[in-house]
């Protein structure tokens, strides 16, 4: 009876202890990730010759992205190495997009409702003119933000 007893205080005390230890030392931080497209990595407080050599960020350690030229990130700018070894909104994407110009955003004498909302307007913005009562619109009523970074249609006017 006491071998069985001894032989439970090993498996109740001992075994935990030897588990967490074990999981701890696989996840003592984060897998480097890849930058979005057209951007890069900011590794705060490591040298370049550290970069290219860790494999492993440390627990709470945050990368940045930026963007190359004049693209803006688009989504989270900044995540966090979690205790569980994976990094801060993964379910959200990062993109480095160009910026597509304000002026389009306003009407006058009109409406401006931009898709998605809100944000700056860059590459797969969508935005949806309307005219006040008693102005008629010329031009088209939709201009969509492309990849190069400008509207496919002219503003529109509301006379």
């Amino acid at each position: 009876a006491e071998m069985v007893q001894l032989l439970f205080l090993v498996i109740s005390n001992v075994l935990p202890t030897l588990i967490a230890s074990m999981h701890n030392s696989t996840t003592e931080g984060c897998a480097i990730i890849r930058p979005p497209r057209d951007g890069g990595i900011r590794y705060r407080g490591l040298t370049q010759e550290q970069i290219r050599s860790v494999e492993i960020l440390p627990v709470d350690y945050e990368i940045e992205y930026i963007c190359r030229g004049n693209r803006v990130i688009m989504g989270p700018k900044v995540r966090k190495c979690l205790p569980d070894g994976t990094w801060t909104d993964m379910d959200q994407q990062s993109r480095c997009l160009f910026l597509c110009p304000q002026t389009w955003t306003s009407l006058e004498n009109g409406r401006v409702t931009m898709l998605p909302p809100p944000g700056p307007p860059a590459e797969g913005t969508v935005l949806h003119y309307s005219c006040h009562a008693g102005f008629l619109m010329e031009g088209r009523n939709v201009s969509h933000c492309t990849k190069q970074g400008n509207w496919d249609s002219p503003k529109p006017l509301c006379i």
